[in-house]
């Protein structure tokens, strides 16, 4: 998929292709995290014969720019987008649901379960979904909390009730252990321990009574700690985030060529799934994902 820059006056929108369910509070998180972090996730358009280009996914996303630029009409004046086939909007439309229908922590199940089991090229499961390779990246640090357990693993369950956001588990995973049950009885819990805090807010985010933390206040707990929190020093951490600047170029050559290899052997693996798989998600997420390789 080619991805393009246009203005927001250039969409044109169907209600055919719109989800059937939606929320206020979770349009409400999608304006906020793209007031705060931008346009992470870029929206599919397919072009129409008179110049306008049909949202085939991102309405919601979509409308949260347009309520910004209410408000700032400078804002967002071109918009990232995915170039696909008119004739492919409601296979595509379909595909997305598929995985916007999961938890961030089944999102991570799936994609480590592709990658390790199957084979599967990150950038081509980023591709096919329609995301940016960081975004995926972090459902890779989704993953990596949960099979840390303990308190990590509570983490992830909070970002699948919208407590916390998934956007930067890595934030928590340069963490210890002591680290962590640290700066949740610091900064979020009222002298109780954090096992029954998280309960309460699991509890009370479900009957839909507990606000979203913001990503830089998450941030901002878990940058600032005494260095016994940390899993590594900070000329290590520095070090890391350094040679990460530096490696990003290269990766995405790197990237850029993997998406050229052969995927029979991947074919081959994912059709496997798709018969044998009780998960009846996870057949028709391999079925989609071996159409779009062949």
């Amino acid at each position: 998929m080619k991805l393009i820059e246009l203005h927001p006056k250039d969409l044109v929108v169907s209600q055919e292709l719109d989800r059937s369910r939606t929320s206020k509070p979770f349009e409400d998180r999608v304006r906020a995290s793209i007031e705060e972090i931008g346009l992470v996730e870029p929206l599919k358009i397919a072009p129409l014969p008179k110049g306008k280009y049909l949202v085939v996914d991102g309405m919601i996303r979509l409308r949260a720019i347009q309520a910004i630029r209410l408000k700032n009409p400078q804002a967002f004046s071109v918009i990232a987008a995915y170039l696909v086939d008119f004739s492919k909007r409601f296979e595509l439309r379909y595909q997305t649901d598929i995985y916007q229908d999961l938890l961030p922590s089944q999102l991570a199940s799936l994609v480590e379960h592709l990658h390790q089991s199957e084979q599967i090229h990150k950038v081509d499961i980023a591709r096919y979904i329609g995301i940016s390779p960081a975004t995926l990246r972090n459902y890779t640090g989704l993953w990596r909390l949960i099979q840390r357990g303990g308190l990590f693993a509570r983490i992830v369950e909070l970002m699948d009730v919208g407590v916390f956001p998934a956007s930067n588990p890595y934030a928590w995973l340069r963490l210890n252990a002591a680290g962590l049950r640290y700066t949740l009885e610091t900064n979020c819990t009222d002298g109780e321990r954090a096992e029954k805090w998280i309960e309460q807010q699991v509890a009370r985010a479900r009957r839909g009574e507990v606000p979203m933390y913001p990503l830089k206040w998450v941030e901002a707990i878990t940058s600032s700690l005494p260095a016994r929190c940390y899993r590594e020093s900070v000329d290590v951490r520095q070090l890391k985030k350094e040679m990460g600047l530096r490696r990003a170029p290269a990766v995405t050559r790197r990237k850029r060529v993997a998406v050229k290899r052969d995927a029979t052997e991947a074919i081959r693996n994912l059709s496997q799934v798709a018969r044998r798989s009780p998960d009846p998600v996870m057949r028709r997420a391999a079925r989609s994902l071996s159409a779009y390789l062949q």
